[in-house]
């Protein structure tokens, strides 16, 4: 006659599933939600890139140089016109989207230093309908400027190359990636002010304004490469 499980042994049996299931779980949701940035992000490349390939066509416009948030705008109202018109804009730095409820710092995979990267230093800001927000600030050069997404928004994990990322559009309307520029860690000091920014620059002890009310002088992709001492 055959014998059935005791209920030690099925209390046992399912004891082990359950420690299996607790070991493989954060895995799997680990992997889900790498998916799920990894569309992300793809969709946000898509956002940005067919977005400012309509505006210069709707602006008969065919450099970079010549779109009218780069080369008209001067001030946020009117670079918020300019994109609403072309992005499914939910809020912007126009309106009341406050640099105070995005993520202050950023991790960097592989390393204990966080990015330099902080929002205060995006000349505009806007939040689609899709839960995703774009920083945008004009390059020195005047035949490009650079956006930064953080394409799951507020939410964690807040790691470069993973929910933040960085892209270039230049010339003709070419969208790179340019997210490595993310991970440059440069350290902020009286002695060394090279990658300092404007905030940086304002809080280090021995510095202040020139005269035509910038506190730096010489300017790199948003950082700071030289600060004027007293």
């Amino acid at each position: 006659m055959q014998k059935g499980f005791t209920l030690a042994e099925v209390l046992i049996t399912l004891g082990i599933i359950g420690i299996v299931a607790a070991m493989t779980m954060p895995v799997i949701n680990a992997k889900t939600q790498d998916l799920v940035l990894d569309s992300q992000y793809k969709k946000s490349q898509n956002i940005l890139s067919n977005g400012y390939k309509l505006m210069m066509a709707k602006s008969s416009t065919y450099q970079v140089e010549n779109l009218p948030f780069l080369s008209a705008c001067t001030d946020n109202k009117c670079i918020s016109m300019e994109h609403k018109n072309i992005f499914s804009i939910i809020n912007d730095s126009a309106g009341n989207l406050s640099y105070d409820i995005l993520p202050q710092e950023y991790s960097i995979k592989g390393k204990s230093e966080k990015s330099n990267f902080k929002w205060i230093d995006t000349k505009y800001i806007f939040a689609t309908n899709d839960g995703m927000i774009f920083g945008l600030t004009p390059d020195d050069e005047a035949s490009s400027f650079s956006i930064v997404s953080d394409v799951n928004g507020i939410k964690m994990p807040n790691v470069v190359k993973r929910d933040l990322y960085k892209f270039r559009y230049s010339g003709a309307g070419k969208l790179s990636d340019v997210s490595d520029e993310l991970e440059d860690i440069s350290v902020c000091t009286i002695e060394n002010p090279t990658g300092c920014t404007e905030q940086q620059c304002m809080a280090i002890e021995g510095y202040h304004q020139v005269a035509d009310g910038q506190i730096c002088i010489e300017w790199f992709h948003n950082q700071c490469m030289f600060c004027v001492p007293k």
